[in-house]
């Protein structure tokens, strides 16, 4: 009997196992909340946001040169506490993953682009430490999506040819992408579009 096709499944995290951790309505809201002019922040959130999410700038700083130009009410605190509030895991999504990795006997790797301090939040919040052997991480490897070399980190990592990895992303341009270095690439528009794409591939997936 031949061995299994597949050794590795990957997946990224916001948008598939849980909501984002960084977004753009999710700014909108922290502004809401906290009476900040979103198209005041905006500006200053892109001249920072890829040094925080590759690790080069911590959390506070990252808030401070964005949201503190100008005299606030609220703390740093208040901002990261809110931050934190907002990320929601998806159980079922969760469940989902795990039990794919266990009846196939894959590894199981998360590549995703997030900062710090929110990481090491939705990591606990989420029970990714029970879910994945490994995280690649944009702030911890300082390379971030669509950046090729996360990819084959990732690969060197599991010691797995592309040919051998299933990649599921709720973006189509990272599905694009990881597509064109060769793994099998999945885009996760809901659970059971996922489901049902596995089984094509010849995975059990319940």
């Amino acid at each position: 009997m031949p061995g299994p096709k597949f050794t590795v499944l990957y997946s990224d995290i916001g948008g598939v196992l849980g909501t984002n951790g960084w977004d753009t309505p999710l700014r909108r809201r922290l502004c809401a909340q906290f009476n900040v002019n979103f198209e005041e922040i905006e500006p200053r959130h892109h001249l920072m946001f890829d040094s925080y999410e590759r690790g080069f700038l911590p959390l506070d700083d990252y808030f401070r040169h964005v949201f503190f130009a100008s005299p606030r009410a609220f703390t740093i605190q208040d901002l990261r506490e809110y931050t934190f509030s907002q990320s929601t895991a998806w159980p079922e999504n969760i469940a989902f993953f795990k039990l794919v990795k266990e009846s196939n006997r894959l590894k199981m790797g998360l590549i995703s682009n997030e900062g710090d301090g929110i990481t090491q939040h939705r990591v606990g919040k989420f029970g990714l430490r029970q879910l994945a052997d490994f995280l690649v991480i944009s702030h911890c490897v300082h390379m971030r999506k669509p950046d090729h070399e996360i990819w084959r980190l990732a690969l060197d990592l599991a010691q797995a040819e592309p040919r051998e990895a299933v990649y599921v992303d709720d973006r189509e341009m990272f599905v694009n992408v990881a597509a064109e270095l060769g793994f099998t690439a999945v885009h996760h528009t809901s659970l059971e579009s996922t489901r049902e794409r596995f089984r094509e591939l010849g995975l059990a997936a319940g």
